[in-house]
Formats: C-alpha cells, sequence, structure tokens
C-alpha cells in the first residue's frame, strides 16, 4: 500500500469520525469518538507539515461541513467544555492538557472552520478569555521543560510558553502538579 492511499484512507477514517461522532446517544462515547477525529485530523496534519504537502480540498471541504454540523457542534462544545476545566486548573496538573486542547482547536479554526461558527455567539470570544488567563496567571503556571513540548506544536502556538517563572524548583512544580492529600478523596482516610 502506498502513503497516498494510506492517507487517502486516513481522511476516510476521519470523516467516517465525524459523521458517527453525533450518532451516539451517550456524552462519554460521544466525547471520546469526536476527540479521536481531532486527534486524527492533527495527527494527519502533522503529517502534512512534515512532508510540505495541503489537503485535499474535498476533504476540507467536507470536514469543514461535518464540524458544522449541529450534532458536531455539540460534540466541540463538550470538548471546549472539558479544555476549560483544563485551562482554569493551568496553575496545578492542568496547563500541559489544556494546551495540548488549545493548539487542537487551533489546528481546527485554522484550517476548517472559524471559532465562531463552532460556538454559540455568546462564546464567540472564549479562545481569547482563555489567553487572557494564561497570560494573567504567568507567574503561577508550572513550566512545561522545552522537550516535554510534543515536536508537532509550531512556534506560534505560544501558550505552551507562556509561564514566566522559569526559576520554580523542581519541588514547587511538584508540589503545585501533585498537590492531592488522599483524605481530600476519601474522607474515611
Amino acid at each position: 500500500m502506498t502513503e497516498n492511499s494510506n492517507k487517502a484512507n486516513f481522511e476516510k477514517d476521519i470523516i467516517h469520525q465525524l459523521e458517527m461522532s453525533p450518532r451516539v446517544d451517550e456524552y462519554s462515547e460521544r466525547q471520546e469518538a469526536f476527540s479521536t477525529a481531532v486527534d486524527n485530523i492533527v495527527a494527519l496534519w502533522t503529517e502534512n507539515r512534515k512532508n510540505k504537502t495541503t489537503w485535499p480540498s474535498e476533504f476540507q471541504e467536507k470536514v469543514s461541513e461535518l464540524l458544522r454540523t449541529p450534532g458536531n457542534k455539540s460534540s466541540f462544545q463538550i470538548y471546549l467544555s472539558n479544555f476549560d476545566l483544563y485551562a482554569h486548573r493551568s496553575m496545578t496538573d492542568g496547563f500541559y492538557r489544556s494546551c495540548s486542547m488549545r493548539s487542537k482547536i487551533q489546528v481546527i479554526v485554522e484550517e476548517f472552520v472559524d471559532f465562531a461558527n463552532l460556538v454559540p455567539e455568546e462564546d464567540a470570544d472564549h479562545l481569547e478569555y482563555i489567553d487572557d488567563l494564561y497570560k494573567d496567571f504567568a507567574d503561577d503556571i508550572p513550566p512545561i521543560p522545552h522537550d516535554e513540548i510534543p515536536s508537532w506544536v509550531p512556534e506560534s502556538h505560544w501558550w505552551w510558553r507562556v509561564p514566566t517563572r522559569h526559576d520554580m524548583s523542581r519541588e514547587e512544580i511538584e508540589e503545585r502538579l501533585y498537590d492531592y492529600h488522599p483524605e481530600d478523596w476519601n474522607p474515611d482516610h
């Protein structure tokens, strides 16, 4: 099988995932299906960048169309809610996951659909709100070591490098990341 046919099959899989995601009744299964589609889009985007290729126009149009359907917009809202949760936990254990989701959202909005077309009108500035959150708490967010930032992340995704406290000790970082006590989860402990 050639690289082009593998890519074409992967594109078909992504379209299938986006067609099926809204049909899943269970909330967690819908979110998992949509997240898988997003992860696969980003994987293919990464390959395109590495190989200096572009999306086939029919694929880009179909994915754009599918992302705009009510079911996928609903799935995107769930994805965005999870992203929001991690973004608000950036000062502790949520920053890495938040950055990853933020970058994936950026790929979607740059390559397929404007953010404002994926969310209700009142949420159109939500990415700006999260970006401001990162900037406002830059002194309190544990930094991600450069070698732990995924290789697919372009320099334009500045949020990965927003923490300003590069003098945080490993102990301080770990305390922020792993500040859980058994009694927080089990009152009988």
